[in-house]
């Protein structure tokens, strides 16, 4: 887990980016403004602490299956926009995670 300090750095400086041209009048605004980029920041930690304990397979397994929605995106697009070479890409990188974790799958059997 990240170190209070570098929860709070990172609470301020989102509230900063936040605040720079539009900065709320009231002292009670500002506070809610702050806690929801404090909140942000823990909520950015805690998922950079759950992503450090994954496994190789599992991160690959949630790239897959982020590469699967983002395919399901490209082929929502309007009919004017081209769609085949991002389509390719997404599948061939699919597919080569594929045949990694196949290849894994089998040294471990091995």
């Amino acid at each position: 887990m990240h170190a209070r300090s570098e929860v709070m750095t990172t609470a301020w400086t989102l509230y900063r980016r936040d605040t720079r041209l539009r900065r709320p009048s009231t002292a009670a605004a500002r506070r809610q403004w702050f806690a929801r980029a404090l909140s942000t920041a823990w909520t950015w930690a805690r998922q950079q602490a759950t992503d450090a304990t994954k496994t190789e397979d599992q991160s690959r397994a949630e790239r897959i299956a982020n590469l699967r929605l983002e395919l399901l995106r490209i082929d929502a697009r309007p009919f004017g926009m081209s769609i085949a070479r991002d389509r390719a890409m997404l599948m061939e990188e699919i597919h080569h995670l594929s045949t990694t974790s196949l290849v894994s799958v089998a040294q471990m059997a091995a």
